[in-house]
């Protein structure tokens, strides 16, 4: 049996070195990723913020956010990616390092919020350049792995940011920046694209290889309809998914209070060894499922989980919750971001990229401005019901956008990817 566990890693071997690089470097990120999961204990503990208060703050930065991640999309296909990721990220660590000089308030949001519209504008870039350094008939696989490293190094750095969080925060600020740059560098350093030429043709895919450079984004998106669906269901996805860093963190601390900060920590450190221990069994699973359906059952999954916590229960139902909440964020994972890469010209991809972030930064804002006015109002069971009946709506837009996504891309439907 142990010999069958170990053998769902097979799947990973065979990949390009780019892929084990950026496999590395997220491990290496977000052992230090402590104060971004934090920000609504900063505003709520450390400030005295109330729920709908930290909303509107966390709106005002997400309206930034969406021009600078446009822009960011423009800059990733005009211009060498290497070098835009480099620039942003050095500027988004130095700005967030000054954090640490800072006693939390205002000013320490600002150049927080500063810091983090440099880190959106590299994004795009960056995921480009993820696709680029991946064939397309490996994606979910590749995107698994990826994954997999984020929450290998979560697993250390959230329950070490719950430690640092109380007496230690200007020292998180430091360990954060510093594990940043370091895997911008093996990136920068390290990445390379894999060329069409040096594909077989049956591992190559006509609708991301294609020229078509001339065409607006627009354009391209109206074509390829059920993409521009899935930029909406994306952000509504955030608008959901955003409750796990928002509604949870302030319903742990009204609960629980100073300790939720703790909780919250070790629960986060939890959801990594969950991703860890079933990704790769989920990857495997499902490999013959196509993309949506992954989606349905994702979404379907951390929407509905916040039902188990209603009534403020005892802390070992929490755990339940995540267990649920992150089996759906797997297989949402494995199914979402394989459905984008697999349909956009390589011409493209940085501004498509950016459309998804202001997609997903317009919901996950949403999320947090209407969960601060319905907690506030209405309390928290509400909001979690809200949050399960928003699930279900996805859910169904999903369904029928697959029907549509089979008629534009039909050879994804023909060909084992």
């Amino acid at each position: 049996m142990f010999k069958n566990m170990l053998g769902v890693f097979d799947q990973y071997r065979g990949l390009s070195r780019s892929i084990y690089i950026i496999f590395f470097a997220r491990i290496v990120t977000n052992m230090g990723a402590f104060i971004w999961p934090m920000i609504s204990f900063i505003m709520s503990n450390k400030m005295e913020m109330t729920p709908a208060t930290i909303g509107l703050v966390t709106a005002i930065v997400g309206i930034v956010m969406i021009p600078a991640t446009y822009m960011g999309g423009k800059l990733a296909d005009r211009f060498n990616k290497k070098l835009i990721i480099i620039i942003f990220d050095t500027i988004s660590v130095v700005l967030f390092v000054s954090c640490a000089f800072l006693e939390p308030g205002y000013l320490m949001l600002v150049l927080f919020a500063v810091a983090g519209t440099f880190a959106t504008m590299e994004w795009p870039a960056f995921d480009a350049l993820f696709m680029e350094a991946s064939k397309p008939n490996e994606r979910e696989k590749v995107y698994s792995l990826n994954y997999l490293g984020m929450n290998l190094g979560l697993v250390f750095g959230a329950s070490i940011g719950g430690f640092l969080f109380e007496n230690y925060l200007n020292l998180a600020f430091f360990l954060d920046g510093l594990t940043t740059i370091t895997s911008t560098l093996l990136i920068v350093i390290f990445v390379k694209s894999v060329k069409p030429e040096d594909m077989e043709e049956e591992e190559k895919n006509e609708y991301e290889t294609s020229e078509i450079d001339t065409m607006s984004t627009l354009e391209i998106l109206k074509k390829r309809k059920s993409v521009l669906v899935m930029i909406f269901i994306f952000g509504i996805s955030a608008f959901i998914y955003e409750q796990w860093g928002f509604s949870l963190t302030l319903y742990l601390e009204n609960i629980f209070g100073a300790d939720g900060a703790f909780l919250y920590g070790v629960l986060m450190s939890f959801n990594a060894f969950i991703v860890i221990v079933f990704t790769p069994i989920l990857t495997k699973v499902l490999e013959n499922l196509k993309e949506l359906p992954k989606v349905m059952i994702g979404v379907g999954l951390f929407s509905l989980s916040f039902l188990i916590i209603i009534n403020e229960p005892a802390r070992y139902v929490f755990f339940i919750m995540i267990f649920v909440f992150t089996l759906g964020e797997i297989i949402n994972t494995i199914g979402a971001s394989p459905f984008v890469s697999r349909r956009i010209p390589a011409s493209h991809r940085g501004r498509v990229s950016s459309y998804m972030g202001i997609g997903h930064g317009i919901g996950g804002l949403g999320g947090r401005v209407v969960a601060g006015f319905v907690i506030d109002a209405l309390g928290y069971n509400i909001m979690f019901v809200i949050i399960a009946v928003l699930g279900l709506i996805t859910i169904s837009v999903v369904v029928k956008n697959y029907f549509v996504d089979q008629e534009l891309f039909p050879k994804l439907y023909n060909k084992v990817n």
